[in-house]
């Protein structure tokens, strides 16, 4: 999923990027070498209403409802978020809020990775302790600095931050194979 809610965001085409290493066009074997591996991007972050407890109840709002949903079905999430004032996103915040006490986070390998102009350090390193507090099984952050010139064609270009981003991968298809195991 990407924290950003642009349309057309450097995170989305980091994450298509992503999805290109982990299930290529021209073949089913992606840079985890993990054999057949299939990716789902979550796009309903932007239509998840501001957590509020009271509002978290059975059944929940159908939009929450359909979140956890998709995490309860997975095996891995990636998690690519930019930067905004030294942190990341209030809407990926309230997404993450929704599954506290659902806890579709408990145990779940996620990858972080975080890319802005400087890199989005602070972003991940604001986000890590988060995924920790809801007991995710954590790769990263792996931070793709000046990420803007870098995206050509809806795309990541860089070589090393592939390479980078290809290793975490490895990483995350490795946990998230010993938890079905």
């Amino acid at each position: 999923m990407s924290g950003s809610l642009q349309t057309r965001s450097t995170t989305g085409a980091v994450l298509a990027s992503i999805a290109e290493l982990l299930v290529p066009p021209d073949g089913p074997t992606g840079a985890a070498h993990a054999g057949p591996v299939t990716y789902e991007r979550f796009t309903g972050i932007e239509g998840l209403p501001h957590f509020n407890p009271d509002r978290d109840v059975d059944p929940a709002p159908p939009e929450v409802a359909a979140w956890r949903s998709t995490l309860a079905g997975a095996d891995a999430v990636v998690i690519v978020t930019p930067e905004y004032a030294h942190s990341y996103p209030g809407a990926l915040k309230d997404a993450l809020d929704w599954t506290v006490g659902s806890g579709e986070f408990v145990d779940m390998p996620v990858l972080l990775v975080s890319a802005s102009g400087g890199g989005g350090v602070r972003a991940g390193d604001a986000l890590a302790p988060v995924l920790r507090a809801m007991s995710a099984r954590l790769v990263g952050p792996v931070s793709v600095r000046g990420v803007s010139p870098k995206v050509v064609d809806g795309r990541l270009t860089d070589t090393a931050d592939l390479d980078a981003l290809g290793t975490a991968l490895v990483a995350l298809v490795a946990l998230a194979s010993q938890a079905t195991e």
